[in-house]
C-alpha cells in the first residue's frame, strides 16, 4: 500500500482532519527531535524548541506552498528556531549532546551478544565521532547534520541553509573528509593507548 505523502497530510490537516497532522507529527518527531537535541546541551531548552517547531507548523499551516516539500519546509522551521536561540553563541559546535532515548533501546537489546572488546570499540568510535563533531565548522555541521538526520537531497539542504547547490556540496564534502580524517586519527591513538595499557598490565603481571 503506497503511503500518503507529507504534502497530501498536510493538505488533509488544513482540510480539519486532525489525524492527518498526527501522522504527520509520528512521522517526523523523531528527525526533528534528534536535529535540535545534537546541537543543544539543555533538554528542556530542546523540548521547548521542539514544541515551538510543532507548533509554527500549526499555525502556519495555510502558509504553506503546495508546490513545496514539506520536509524541507519543516527542518526550514527547525533551523530557524535553532539559530534564533544559538544567535548570542559564537559556535553552535560547542553546545551538542550525543542523546537519544531510542538508541538506549537499541544498546540494551545488543548487550547480552556484547564482548568487553566490541563495547570498548563502540564507544571509542562514538566518543571519536562526538568530539570531532564539535570541531567543524558551523556551516558544515549544519549541512552535516540535516542529511544523516533527514535524508533530505543536497537540493533541499540548500534551501534550508539558503545556500548553493555547489556551495552545499563542498560544505557536506569537507565535512566528510574532516570527519574522516579526525575519527581516524582518533582511533589510532586510541588503539595505541590501549596496547600501552595492555603492554603495562602484562609487564606488572610478569614481575609479580
Amino acid at each position: 500500500m503506497k503511503q500518503t505523502s507529507d504534502e497530501s497530510l498536510l493538505a488533509q490537516y488544513i482540510e480539519g482532519d486532525f489525524t492527518a497532522f498526527e501522522s504527520l507529527y509520528k512521522r517526523h518527531k523523531g528527525g526533528v527531535f534528534r536535529y535540535l537535541s545534537r546541537q543543544l546541551h539543555n533538554n528542556n531548552v530542546i523540548e521547548d524548541l521542539f514544541q515551538e517547531v510543532w507548533s509554527k507548523v500549526i499555525t502556519q499551516a495555510d502558509s504553506f506552498n503546495a508546490n513545496a516539500k514539506f520536509s524541507t519546509w519543516l527542518y526550514t522551521i527547525a533551523r530557524h528556531k535553532l539559530i534564533d536561540h544559538v544567535r548570542h553563541m559564537k559556535v553552535i559546535s560547542n553546545v551538542m549532546e550525543e542523546t537519544q532515548s531510542d538508541d538506549l533501546n537499541a544498546v540494551d537489546n545488543a548487550v547480552d551478544d556484547a564482548t568487553p572488546e566490541s563495547v570498548h570499540q563502540q564507544f571509542a568510535q562514538a566518543k571519536a565521532i562526538e568530539n570531532c563533531m564539535q570541531k567543524l565548522p558551523v556551516h558544515q555541521l549544519d549541512c552535516f547534520l540535516l542529511r544523516e538526520e533527514t535524508g533530505l537531497p543536497v537540493k533541499d539542504i540548500a534551501n534550508i541553509v539558503n545556500a548553493g547547490l555547489e556551495a552545499t556540496k563542498s560544505r557536506l564534502r569537507n565535512a566528510y573528509h574532516s570527519l574522516k580524517i579526525c575519527i581516524d586519527m582518533k582511533l589510532s591513538e586510541n588503539r595505541a593507548q590501549s596496547s600501552v595499557v595492555i603492554e603495562s598490565g602484562v609487564n606488572g603481571a610478569e614481575t609479580k
